[in-house]
């Protein structure tokens, strides 16, 4: 390997280009043979120096855990313990350490099983190697590189570990490191550094330094951005936003008000802080993480590893996908068609110059070099032992071509072959007698669905000749058209973007029913006409793909829909379709992507195909449902909730407004406050069961919209504030005939009528605190559907917290054995327990009210659909759904057209004249 070590004579030059001195360690690691390292000499060194990884900051759990009981909501609650302890107010203090336990640790427990799937995905997404190890040639996981090993870079690589280059040279972005947008070329001798991409080059490699020895010392991780926040995250942050800016001023009139009456302050503190504490929603980051998580989980099994959790709901909300069409649409298996001679040479010629244009090695070659190159072996009988290689230039995306120079060891002669493009190879040959006859043979080929490949070599004079071309046929894959069947059932664009003959896209385009508005690239360049410039954004959001694209095209056209309002998806698995990759809404990197396109990408396939695409969204959609649902009954909670005290606690005076008088028990009216509200242990019980209810949100069963999803949060406040200002009237009807309802003078007619005797206020109290707990509940199963109730099964683990908290509140209720001495307990009387009787009134009470919430909710959604409709707009919620069924797959112009010819000026430019 010593050839590998030459490095420049200038030290200035070869200080500049490597910094990381070489020391005697490394340089006697890195004299490597041919063969590569063996199984010893790796363990010595991996043992040695350890995986090709930095050392992660390790955070102590019991830290960690702790950690989640610090910060706003948790200060408050603490707050609120304080002071019930000096109040005295022991069992206050105990239930809401409680409350406090409980939030944090389901707090710990959803994000301990988020972080532990997302660990999954990192799993499946870590770098990868290509390395030889005892003269294989073999993938592995990056991190288990060492010193000395001899490694593949190749275009779209992202260089796994800091290494001295080998004969040829590469093009190399740094910009991740070093902030230079210009990629720099780096020759043989010359070292590369971690984290940087190839974008150009295929040669070796020696590793010089790994992990923490690295001269960057940082890797380059694919998931890196996987807890960015996204639009998700920002809409529900916006919601608690709201609905914290609300509590805070209500409470802060309810504490001045009460004062006013003059209240104890720390009574009335408490309070304010507890109801405080149940208005905020504390377990919003829980639910949407959780939510989230569960998702990408879910995903992940399906060969759809999510890179970033927000990505989650652009895909419920995708509505164009612009996919490849080589390897995503097709099958990306080619097989060798009769090929077209040029002039007098022989088929044995043609693929004699293609074959030493490709990299014949077993493991190092794409889909066109092994077919090429197996069929010259196997079907022409050609052998290539005669023949040593002196040159090679990989395939590029924007020159269209391989390109060999070759010495003939018998002969001496040297010359060069190259295979490409047709249009690139023939704008190479400058011939003009034949370029009638190759476009007509590329279009004839490209009109039945064939590639084609262009073979030339050069002649003593090093001009260059055209042999003939290769046609290459790529069936579209089984299950290709009725993905795209499915696509469109649920209403998302699918444009085929492609860098084939517009012919080949067009058989492509008709064979999977994707429609016939394919065009040209011309389009998109500046040498369209002003016409079509003028056209261009109606042209690219009504076409349904495009042919011989460029990358710099799929970045134009991911704008061009997006600058009208769409949000788009774009497949890519290239180093070049990076930049369109990050430009989507939703990138997304096909089965055997380079890493760099990995890396830009926001969700990366595992299996071939767009099937899996398909599913992702519908499992997206899903995920948002269950979010927009959380916000819907969140909403009502705290507008039943904190509405129900500001008003009660402002205007209801129980001592003065209502007549309090008992036969039995004289004294019992001397205790009747001036303010009504409940004790802080029933606040804090309703807070406590519904999180817990709350947090089962993310694993409901819910429906999939046939529509791509978006945020209506107009539609979603009003759907909450109407389910949930219904739960309020109620509650105030309820409790208005209770404090009515003292008198054993007078009883309340309402309750007279179900035969319900005369309250005593520590039952009003305990009635009101079953009331609110069951309207809450109930309030979820309202606000988890567009439609009625009844027309969609909770998920089980919802239903059974559903169960457990009534069940809860109902005992609580009938056999309330919470009561102890306050201390200074201010004006708040004890509460009691009530009778089976009236617990199953306030059921039934509840009931009517939540069927009557449903029915307001119904057809209020239905006048917003008509409303919407009138001004040809779109609810967002209403309409058609999908069912899992779905997800099932069952099976597998009459004018002449004006020709022209397929060498352009485009490329004219990758051919280099």
């Amino acid at each position: 390997m010593s050839e590998y070590k030459e490095l420049k004579d200038d030290k200035e030059e070869e200080k500049k280009n490597n910094p990381n001195r070489l020391t005697a360690q490394q340089l006697a690691d890195i004299n490597t043979g041919e063969e590569g390292l063996n199984r010893n000499e790796w363990k010595i060194r991996f043992d040695r120096d350890g995986p090709n990884e930095l050392p992660e900051k390790k955070v102590n759990p019991i830290l960690k855990f702790l950690s989640y009981y610090w910060g706003p909501m948790p200060v408050m609650i603490w707050c609120a313990i304080i002071i019930e302890t000096i109040r005295l107010s022991l069992i206050d203090a105990v239930v809401l350490l409680i409350l406090q336990f409980f939030n944090g640790f389901v707090g710990w427990y959803e994000e301990k099983n988020a972080g532990n799937a997302i660990e999954a995905l990192k799993k499946n997404l870590a770098p990868r190697a290509k390395v030889k190890r005892e003269g294989k040639w073999e993938t592995i996981a990056a991190r288990e590189l060492v010193q000395g090993d001899r490694i593949n870079i190749k275009l779209g690589d992202i260089i796994p570990a800091d290494s001295i280059l080998g004969p040829g040279y590469a093009e190399i972005d740094q910009s991740a490191l070093t902030g230079e947008s210009l990629a720099v070329t780096r020759y043989e001798g010359e070292t590369v550094y971690q984290g940087s991409v190839c974008k150009r080059g295929d040669l070796e490699a020696i590793v010089i330094a790994t992990g923490p020895r690295t001269f960057f010392g940082k890797t380059s991780t694919l998931v890196g951005q996987v807890n960015q926040k996204g639009n998700f995250q920002r809409v529900i942050l916006k919601v608690t936003g709201i609905l914290m800016i609300v509590s805070f001023v209500l409470v802060a009139i309810i504490m001045i008000v009460v004062l006013t009456k003059g209240n104890d302050f720390l009574v009335t503190l408490s309070i304010c802080v507890v109801i405080l504490v149940a208005s905020i929603p504390i377990a919003t980051q829980v639910v949407c993480t959780a939510t989230m998580a569960v998702g990408a989980h879910a995903l992940a099994q399906r060969q759809a590893i999510v890179c970033k959790l927000s990505s989650i709901e652009e895909l419920a909300g995708m509505q164009i996908l612009c996919s490849d069409k080589t390897g995503t649409l097709t099958k990306n298996e080619l097989t060798v068609q009769q090929p077209m001679m040029l002039k007098n040479y022989t088929i044995e010629d043609i693929f004699l110059a293609a074959g030493l244009a490709c990299k014949r090695e077993v493991g190092s070659q794409d889909a066109i070099d092994k077919c090429v190159s197996e069929y010259a072996i196997q079907k022409c009988r050609i052998s290539f032992q005669g023949y040593e290689e002196e040159d090679f230039i990989p395939f590029d995306p924007k020159n269209k071509r391989t390109e060999a120079t070759v010495r003939n060891t018998k002969t001496g002669e040297t010359f060069k072959c190259a295979k490409g493009a047709p249009q690139v190879i023939l704008a190479m040959s400058k011939d003009p007698s034949i370029e009638e006859e190759v476009t007509r043979f590329v279009e004839e080929l490209a009109q039945r669905g064939y590639r084609t490949l262009g073979v030339s070599r050069t002649n003593a004079q090093g001009a260059w000749i055209m042999l003939g071309l290769i046609p290459l046929y790529d069936p579209p894959r089984d299950d290709t058209k009725e993905t795209i069947h499915k696509a469109i059932q649920m209403e998302v664009k699918v444009k085929m973007i492609t860098g084939d003959q517009i012919a080949i896209a067009k058989e492509t385009a008709k064979l999977l029913n994707l429609g016939d508005k394919i065009y040209n690239s011309d389009l998109l360049s500046e040498d369209s006409s002003a016409v079509q410039r003028e056209l261009l954004d109606t042209l690219v959001e009504e076409a349904d793909g495009f042919a011989e694209v460029f990358p710099e095209h799929k970045f134009g056209i991911v704008k061009i829909l997006q600058d009208k309002g769409h949000r788009v998806g774009m497949t890519g698995d290239g180093v070049n379709d990076a930049p369109a990759l990050k430009k989507a809404d939703v990138g997304i990197a096909v089965d055997g992507a380079t890493d760099a396109a990995r890396a830009a990408a926001d969700i990366v396939l595992t299996s071939p195909g767009l099937s899996v695409i398909i599913e992702a969204i519908y499992r997206a959609r899903k995920i948002f449902q269950r979010m927009n649902n959380y916000c819907i009954y969140r909403v009502a909670c705290t507008v039943q909730l904190l509405l129900f005290f500001f008003i009660t606690m402002c205007s209801v005076n129980p001592d003065s407004d209502f007549t309090c008088h008992y036969h039995d028990d004289k004294d019992a009216c001397k205790h009747i406050p001036n303010t009504f509200t409940l004790p802080v242990i029933a606040i804090v019980l309703i807070t406590v069961l519904n999180d817990g209810t709350i947090v089962s949100i993310a694993y409901d069963r819910v429906t999939v919209s046939k529509k791509p999803e978006r945020w209506n949060l107009s539609l979603m406040f009003f759907n909450a504030i109407t389910c949930g200002g219904i739960a309020l009237v109620s509650s105030i009807i309820l409790l208005l005939t209770s404090l009515d309802n003292l008198d054993t003078r007078d009883a309340d007619p309402f309750y007279n009528a179900f035969n319900i005797g005369v309250f005593k206020y520590g039952e009003v109290l305990t009635a009101i605190y079953m009331k609110v707990a069951l309207s809450d509940f109930l309030t979820l199963f309202a606000a988890r559907t567009n439609s009625w109730f009844w027309t969609r099964k909770p998920g089980n683990i919802l239903l059974f917290a559903f169960v457990f908290a009534t069940l809860c509140a109902t005992f609580f209720s009938t056999y309330w054995f919470l009561n102890f001495s306050n201390g200074d307990s201010g004006n708040i009387p004890d509460m009691k327990p009530i009778s089976w009787k009236l617990a199953g009134f306030i059921w039934g009470f509840d009931i009517i009210f939540f069927i009557l919430q449903d029915i307001v909710k119904v057809y209020q959604l239905k006048f917003f659909d008509y409303y919407y409709s009138l001004q040809g707009k779109d609810t967002g919620y209403s309409g058609a759904v999908l069912t899992d069924t779905f997800l099932v797959f069952t099976g597998v112009t009459d004018g002449r057209e004006n020709k022209r010819s397929i060498v352009t000026r485009r490329s004219m430019a990758a051919a280099g004249v």
